[in-house]
């Protein structure tokens, strides 16, 4: 099977930092069939997020009570916030321009982005993200594409000069690969960074790969787990971006 390879500049990093807040952990997950074709999910656990802000609050204000006890009046008080039980799909298209759903070449990813939140209190978690279904891989670097040269119209925008990186993607029915390099050089002084630091301290970046076949082998950069047709690797965010954590990956199955 003819192996294909993609390049595009900011990548994947740009779609995380369009579902980032302040302590949150992000997951991506990409499902790959044996032909190339998949679906790609990244997301962040709102409760997860929300949760640790709120016991940051907490512990300022009451600062002799116990990890515990603050833990009990926070999960009260959050799920207060939130519906029991969610399983819902929100219309990913309602939030960009009419200049982008007339354009036939933009219009191709929309129909097949969705956003959604799920979860529920017994499960303790309410997952909030964006889902995209694709044929082949070239499909998926052109959603990474038009979701990075759209952030400001679909609502991403940071104000910021956001690292840059080229990222490529590998799949030859064998092997699936994905590597990303920095092209500039970051000082982690530069305004951009030191903003970035606090929002992204302790923040973690998960990936989940979804093989169509048992992993045979599998590279051991930052690996947590392996178990069957499952891979997972977990990163820093801010080490990703400062280019201090390489996020170069491939798996063989």
């Amino acid at each position: 099977m003819k192996t294909n390879l993609i390049t595009s500049k900011k990548g994947i990093y740009a779609i995380i930092l369009l579902l980032l807040c302040s302590c949150a952990n992000i997951t991506e997950e990409i499902y790959l069939n044996a032909d190339g074709s998949g679906k790609y999910l990244v997301y962040t656990d709102a409760v997860s997020s929300t949760r640790n802000m709120m016991m940051g609050m907490m512990s300022s204000i009451y600062p002799d009570a116990s990890e515990d006890s603050l833990m009990q009046v926070v999960d009260a008080q959050l799920w207060e916030q939130f519906p029991a039980e969610v399983d819902s799909i929100i219309d990913f298209s309602s939030r960009v321009p009419d200049s982008i759903k007339n354009d036939p070449a933009k219009k191709k990813y929309l129909d097949n982005i969705e956003m959604f939140m799920k979860g529920s209190r017994a499960k303790g978690y309410l997952n909030s993200g964006i889902r995209y279904t694709f044929s082949n891989i070239d499909e998926l670097q052109g959603f990474n594409d038009f979701m990075s040269e759209n952030q400001e119209a679909t609502g991403g925008q940071m104000n910021m000069d956001l690292p840059q990186m080229d990222v490529k993607y590998s799949f030859d029915g064998n092997s699936f690969s994905r590597t990303a390099v920095m092209n500039e050089n970051i000082e982690m002084n530069d305004s951009t960074m030191l903003v970035l630091g606090s929002l992204l301290e302790g923040a973690k970046s998960r990936l989940i790969i979804h093989l169509p076949s048992k992993a045979k082998k599998v590279s051991k950069n930052q690996l947590v787990g392996k178990v069957g047709k499952d891979v997972i690797y977990e990163f820093e965010l801010i080490k990703i971006l400062s280019g201090e954590q390489s996020t170069d990956i491939k798996v063989e199955f």
